[in-house]
């Protein structure tokens, strides 16, 4: 998630946009980052995207919150001013939701991966145990 947040920040100030432009492209990634790593956490070793996805609907009612007082922080005048943040374009949102997806594309493939592991040495190396026997 650092990686990612700092990428955005380089991105921002390499556009030679102002430094409000890149702190505010480098925050709205980080938040995007906590949204996308929720389901994360949701889910350890099993994917995010099973049955119970759409289930908890308070989750999706303050994931939609913290999205849209996001949406507020960089777009509203007054918590421009308070939160020294400036107006992205639909592509800045774009950009920070891309990088921020990362989060649960890296830990689907993670999970994924340790799905495959543990069916192929299930039964195997750990099941067949031999004993010493003693004279």
């Amino acid at each position: 998630m650092a990686v990612g947040t700092l990428a955005a920040y380089a991105w921002g100030e390499s556009r030679g946009g102002s430094h409000a432009y890149a702190v505010t492209l480098a925050f709205t990634t980080f938040v995007l980052f906590q949204f996308f790593n929720i389901f994360n956490a949701r889910a350890e070793h099993d994917s995010a995207f099973g049955r119970q996805f759409f289930d908890n609907g308070r989750l999706w009612l303050a994931l939609f919150g913290v999205v849209g007082l996001q949406f507020v922080v960089v777009h509203w005048a007054p918590a421009q001013a308070v939160f020294d943040t400036v107006d992205l374009t639909l592509a800045d949102w774009a950009l920070a939701a891309l990088i921020a997806s990362s989060v649960l594309l890296f830990d689907e493939m993670r999970k994924l991966a340790g799905r495959i592991l543990r069916s192929l040495f299930a039964g195997g190396l750990g099941s067949k145990r031999t004993t010493a026997r003693t004279a």
